[in-house]
Order: structure tokens, then C-alpha cells, then sequence
């Protein structure tokens, strides 16, 4: 007997079915492709953008800092005699007499350069905090410069050292990942006043060696507490990391003209080792070139290749890896050093 089959019955057959697995493939693979790609286009961009946000951060630091270089605070007759009324008692019934400029005495460091108080002092390819470091790179490897920055600021509530100056050191110091960290140095320049004569115009009655003798002080960079407890040099640290994978550091000191300030493979400074015509340039420096590759945390090129980036003062970095490197280029005018008499 044979078995009618109804001509309605619809359905595939195994070339229809194969022919549709494979056109799902395809459209799959090609999904997974465009996802892959937007996927890998998106961890760049966000990549740069991380490079470029600490970067934008530490850049602006330096920026503040270098343009409160040789910063002199002077004190308004206002603020004069708030000061007197706020610390009436302490040394006569009338209070203390607060000059009008810093009575903190000025060192050029020629004898001893870490008691430096220059505005800007730049030292090439020198890793490590100290002022005079033992750790200056050698020509294989170009990083980095340090900076140092000498500036005035004003406390009226310190009646013991209501006038202020601070020493900020950017350096750097290599780390575990193969590259360097930027550290931050607070330094601040420690000479209380035992009696109320150093708050008083010395300029009449004392000698130079007396004034010296007087207001000859240190510089601290670590918090402690003092007398009755009072907090001494609270905002010093003696290093804070800023930012991490670094690859240079530059810093190129010019002066009114635009003219690079330097002598060989030497910037101004008060190290013994400068020559004497270019350590007495340290006055005339009028702006700095600021110049920073960093480098990203993992690896962002599939392939490892040899990549160079040109430095400011003719040293090349040629690094062969998978990473990011981005360089990024600022001039700043030191705004405060001019026209005064720092030595």
C-alpha cells in the first residue's frame, strides 16, 4: 500500500542548511572583525587619553611652580599691622614689627650648593633627589634633568617664621617596570626668630657677616614638631611619587633673548664642577623649555618595533618595545626673576 505524502509539508534540506551555517559564519567572523577592531580603536584612544590626562597634570604642577620662581612676598601696611596686633605681647606690648621684605637671608650656594637658594637651578641627566647627585647618567641612557625652584610665601599665623621660602626638587628615579618615576621634593628654609630683632629692618645697623650670623638658617624637608608642640615644616616631604613610566625628563633654561643658557653639556647652577661664566648666568634665566615622553603601562602595538623621538638638546630616545610613547612640549616664563637682586 503506498503512503500518500501531502504536497504542503515545507522544510530543508541539508544543502539549505549547510548554506546557512556557512552565511552565519561568515557574518559572525565579520561582527567579531568590526567589534575586534572598535574594541582595539577604543583601548588606544583611551590609552592616549590616560597618557595625556597625567600628563596634562604634572605639566601644569611644573608650569605653577616654575613661574613662582624668585617669588619675593612684601608685606601691605594692612597686613603689618594685623600682624602686630595678632602678637602683641610676644616680644613688647606694641607686638612685633614685621618688615616689609623677607628677613630670610639669600645664599648662593657657591660654597655650598645645597644650601642653594637660586631661583631655578637645572642639572642635566641626573637621577636621584640630592642637590649634588651620585647617580648622573651615563651617555647610554639620556634620562633625565632635575629642576630645583626657590620661591617666598608668608604665614601670619607662624609668629615664630611668619615669612617663608620653599625649595621644590622634581627628579627621577628608575622603576620595577624598566622605566622612571617623577618624584616631588618640598624643601622649606627653617629660621625662627629667637627675638623680636630679626623682625626689624637689619639694614642699618648690623654688617653683612652680622646679618648672615643671624639669619643664617637650614633647609628641612621632613615634618616635625617644635617647641609647645607646634607642627615645623608640616607641609615638607622629603619625596612623593607624581607620575609613573617616564622615559625623559628634559628642562632647557633660556634667557630674554630666547637664547639656550649652557656651556657644553652643562646648565647654570651652583655646583663647583660649573664654569664661573656660566653659573653666574643663573640670573638671567627668563624662561624654561619643558619637555616630558611618557610611556604607556602595558603594551599597545602588536608588534615590537624601534621607535625614536627626538629630545630638545639633541639627545634621541630609541626604545625597541610594544609600548606608547607620547612627548609633550611646553615653554614657561619665569616671571619673577628680573630686576631684582638675588645675589
Amino acid at each position: 500500500m503506498k503512503k500518500k505524502y501531502s504536497k504542503n509539508i515545507i522544510g530543508l534540506t541539508l544543502v539549505e542548511i549547510l548554506i546557512g551555517i556557512v552565511i552565519t559564519t561568515i557574518m559572525m567572523g565579520a561582527m567579531y572583525t568590526s567589534y575586534n577592531v572598535v574594541n582595539q580603536s577604543y583601548s588606544r584612544v583611551t590609552e592616549k587619553a590616560k597618557i595625556s590626562r597625567s600628563s596634562r597634570d604634572l605639566v601644569t604642577m611644573l608650569m605653577r611652580d616654575i613661574r613662582m620662581a624668585g617669588f619675593k612676598y612684601y608685606a601691605g601696611q594692612q597686613q603689618i599691622r594685623d600682624f602686630a596686633e595678632a602678637t602683641s605681647g610676644e616680644c613688647s606690648p606694641s607686638g612685633v614689627i614685621l618688615p616689609k621684605l623677607s628677613y630670610l637671608y639669600f645664599e648662593t650656594g657657591y660654597d655650598n650648593p645645597r644650601q642653594s637658594h637660586n631661583p631655578v637651578v637645572i642639572r642635566k641627566n641626573t637621577l636621584g633627589r640630592e642637590a649634588i647627585s651620585s647617580d648622573a647618567t651615563s651617555g647610554t641612557d639620556p634620562c633625565c634633568d632635575q629642576i630645583q625652584i626657590v620661591y617666598d610665601d608668608f604665614n601670619q599665623n607662624e609668629i615664630f617664621q611668619p615669612f617663608k621660602r620653599y625649595r621644590i626638587t622634581y627628579y627621577a628615579k628608575p622603576n620595577d617596570a624598566g622605566s622612571y618615576a617623577v618624584w616631588k621634593r618640598i624643601e622649606s628654609y627653617i629660621k625662627e626668630r629667637t627675638d623680636c630683632r630679626f623682625t626689624t629692618d637689619l639694614s642699618d645697623d648690623l654688617s653683612d657677616s652680622q646679618k648672615i650670623a643671624l639669619l643664617r638658617g637650614t633647609w628641612e624637608d621632613t615634618p616635625r614638631e617644635g617647641p609647645g608642640g607646634r607642627r615645623i615644616c608640616a607641609e615638607c616631604t622629603p619625596g612623593v611619587l607624581i607620575r609613573d613610566h617616564v622615559e625623559d625628563m628634559e628642562f632647557i633654561p633660556f634667557d630674554s633673548n630666547g637664547r639656550v643658557i649652557q656651556q657644553g653639556n652643562k646648565f647654570p647652577a651652583p655646583d663647583t664642577s660649573i664654569p664661573t661664566s656660566l653659573r653666574e648666568r643663573m640670573y638671567d634665566i627668563r624662561g624654561v623649555d619643558i619637555k616630558i615622553t611618557f610611556r604607556s603601562k602595558e603594551n599597545f602595538f602588536k608588534k615590537s618595533e624601534s621607535r625614536t623621538i627626538s629630545g630638545l638638546s639633541g639627545r634621541d630616545l630609541t626604545k625597541q618595545d610594544k609600548y606608547l610613547r607620547d612627548s609633550v612640549i611646553v615653554s614657561v616664563h619665569t616671571r619673577n626673576i628680573g630686576g631684582q637682586d638675588f645675589r
